[in-house]
């Protein structure tokens, strides 16, 4: 097994001067994970037992913290859209050039949405992102009626027998 990275000074010291504050939520648990291995001298593995995290956790953790100082056990990296094609500005400016089709009550097909991102971002993208960008924006599914609410079906079949009669 390898030695640990060696803590510098000035991150024991920021890590003294934390100490004394309050914490809320993870924000103790990782303190924990850097303390318990700078003041009680603790590996890894003793660590995440204490803590009840994965010993990879535990070293991510305090990788972070001699990297970024405090800062790493302040700030979550939870959750968050890291993968995004464009952000959500970018996405609703794209979909406002549709703005008046839809409007109009004109159809819009999905498959003419995603040409046209295709088009935009310069490469093939599956047709769920335009679902899911268009979910994210509000936008939702509306299909014409197949007959009109308030029809009469006496005065269509009127109709049709007229149509049938005069040919």
């Amino acid at each position: 097994m390898r030695p640990p990275t060696p803590i510098p000074e000035e991150r024991i010291r920021e890590l003294e001067e934390f100490r004394k504050a309050k914490w809320p939520g993870f924000e103790f648990m990782r303190f924990l994970c850097v303390w318990l291995r700078v003041a009680q001298n603790m590996t890894t593995g003793m660590i995440a037992k204490t803590i009840g995290w994965h010993v990879n956790t535990v070293r991510f953790t305090q990788k972070s913290f001699i990297d970024h100082g405090i800062s790493a056990l302040t700030e979550s990296k939870k959750g968050g859209r890291y993968h995004s094609l464009m952000s959500k500005e970018e996405e609703a400016s794209f979909l406002s050039q549709f703005d008046d089709a839809g409007g109009k009550g004109s159809i819009l097909v999905a498959n003419d949405i995603k040409t046209t991102l295709e088009k935009h971002l310069g490469h093939e993208v599956h047709i769920a992102t335009v679902y899911r960008i268009l979910h994210r924006h509000g936008w939702r599914k509306i299909v014409p009626r197949p007959q009109h609410p308030k029809r009469s079906q006496e005065a269509a079949d009127a109709f049709k027998k007229r149509a049938s009669q005069s040919n």
